[in-house]
């Protein structure tokens, strides 16, 4: 039996054959998100102790009502009710195409059932599941890319609302065209949601991506609107965020297309009193960090997301114009082998240090994050499957192989 097969089916919630992992009934109340409504000692240090992975794809447990191809990928989870909800994208391989689809579940048992709610096929392109909640109402937001397998073209942003069991709200567009939405947390009763508009400017100018940070205190409308709520402007696109203790906000940001301070990733901060006011470093750090997800143990930040394994993005060829350099790095990277992995934040250094590595390789790291406790949280994840060779991460995009998709535990021990 390979070890992919061994925790497939596994239920997330029971102590079973799966190894360690989370224990007791699948929760009946959500557990909150928000690390303010959880008390963790700030002078006791923790190590962070991954349980393991339990293959939601494939599995006995998704409906037949969601076939599925062999590229699961892009996935989302959140708690609402008394049900584990889990969204993703679906196709032949990792590639745009016309025969994408997005399917939304939800387990009455912690993940050892599933059962299926809603499908999104737009004739196009569909990525980055988000769900949210706000005053008991469960919302889902994902964009609309495109049919070509080359290029990386974002239409339009569209949100649904879950009414009923298996009930949705017609689709209806929010933010803007071309714009990619990319965290949301709720924090204080407030939803903050961050978001950017894909911008490469022609020639070898750098490129002008506006990272956007937005509010809610209904979940329908958002503030600010257009341009008021960019707070960057530059190579940066995926940005991830989390309050401090403090209420101060810091992000990672992926820096994949370059501008003045190079390529790579920003650690950035914003005071809590002046949260569109970001201030982020001169220089990029060279290590980029895709797919990045935050989140918060105590006072401690941390992050999952791709980790590089041939090292930093940047290969420091300063001497070439910008756009040359674009075109270097990624061609690089894509045939670079890849991993998921935990970080910590050095706030005081504007650092990412790698931790851990997470299950993943190949074609691997879209994390989605929900708290489960005061020292423990769920991570969604996809990886390709483990019992594979490991493969480039361009090998393994479009590989027979395709990805599956599990759920894991991650706790933090009192030392």
């Amino acid at each position: 039996m390979t070890h992919q097969r061994l925790f497939a089916g596994c239920a997330l919630f029971v102590l079973s054959a799966c190894g360690p992992g989370p224990t007791g009934p699948a929760p009946m109340t959500p557990p909150s998100d928000d690390p303010a409504d959880w008390d963790v000692d700030a002078s006791r240090s923790y190590r962070p102790v991954l349980g393991a992975p339990s293959f939601v794809i494939p599995s006995s447990g998704l409906p037949d009502s969601t076939p599925t191809g062999a590229s699961n990928n892009n996935v989302g989870i959140t708690f609402h009710q008394d049900r584990l909800f889990m969204g993703w994208r679906t196709d032949s391989d990792h590639w745009p195409s016309d025969d994408t689809l997005m399917y939304i579940v939800s387990s009455p048992d912690g993940g050892a059932t599933w059962e299926h709610e809603y499908t999104i096929d737009m004739g196009s392109d569909v990525r980055e599941p988000i769900f949210y909640v706000m005053n008991d109402r469960l919302f889902f937001l994902w964009f609309q890319g495109g049919a070509l397998k080359v290029g990386f073209s974002p239409k339009k942003v569209w949100r649904v609302e879950r009414t009923a069991f298996g009930e949705y709200t017609e689709p209806e567009e929010v933010l803007e065209e071309h714009e990619v939405p990319w965290d949301a947390r709720v924090r204080d009763g407030k939803l903050y949601l961050t978001s950017y508009l894909f911008q490469i400017e022609e020639g070898d100018g750098p490129a002008g991506h506006q990272v956007r940070l937005r509010t809610s205190d209904d979940g329908v409308t958002f503030s600010p609107e257009g341009a008021a709520a960019t707070v960057y402007t530059g190579g940066a696109s995926e940005s991830s965020f989390e309050f401090d203790a403090d209420g101060d906000l810091w992000a990672v940001m992926r820096n994949e297309s370059g501008d003045e301070s190079g390529f790579g990733s920003l650690v950035c901060h914003a005071d809590k009193d002046d949260l569109w006011n970001w201030d982020c470093p001169a220089q990029s750090h060279p290590h980029k960090y895709d797919s990045p997800r935050m989140l918060r143990h105590g006072d401690e930040l941390y992050l999952v997301a791709r980790r590089n394994v041939d090292g930093a993005f940047d290969l420091g060829r300063d001497d070439l114009p910008i756009s040359e350099r674009r075109v270097m790095y990624n061609v690089t990277y894509w045939n670079s082998t890849k991993r998921t992995a935990l970080y910590r934040i050095d706030r005081d250094a504007r650092m990412v240090e790698h931790i851990q590595d997470l299950p993943g390789w190949g074609d691997t790291a879209f994390p989605s994050i929900r708290r489960t406790g005061a020292h423990t949280f769920l991570i969604a994840n996809y990886t390709s499957p483990l019992e594979a060779e490991d493969m480039s991460w361009n090998q393994a995009q479009g590989s027979i192989w395709g990805t599956d998709i599990y759920l894991a535990e991650l706790r933090f021990e009192a030392e």
